[in-house]
């Protein structure tokens, strides 16, 4: 069982294969605490664990929260 912690020494926010792989890699010392932060349902649905169904899961609120991000002028307004 973990118990809560106020204070940790990094909080890693998106549990996806990044952020798990740095939260894994902060953890390896037995020193350092990590939290490691995720949002959303779980991910048990067949649309995200078949490859064909990509653009449903994508073009779905249920998975994509659409974000819409503003023009960076240093990247030519994207």
């Amino acid at each position: 069982m973990v118990i809560p912690k106020n204070t940790y020494d990094y909080i890693v926010v998106g549990a996806g294969s990044a952020g798990c792989v740095l939260a894994n890699r902060l953890s390896e010392d037995p020193d350092i605490s990590v939290l490691l932060v995720e949002a959303g349902p779980e991910d048990r649905s067949v649309f995200l664990k078949m490859p064909s169904a990509f653009a449903h899961a994508m073009n779905s609120w249920k998975y994509d929260w659409n974000y819409i991000g503003d023009p960076e002028p240093h990247l030519e307004n994207r």
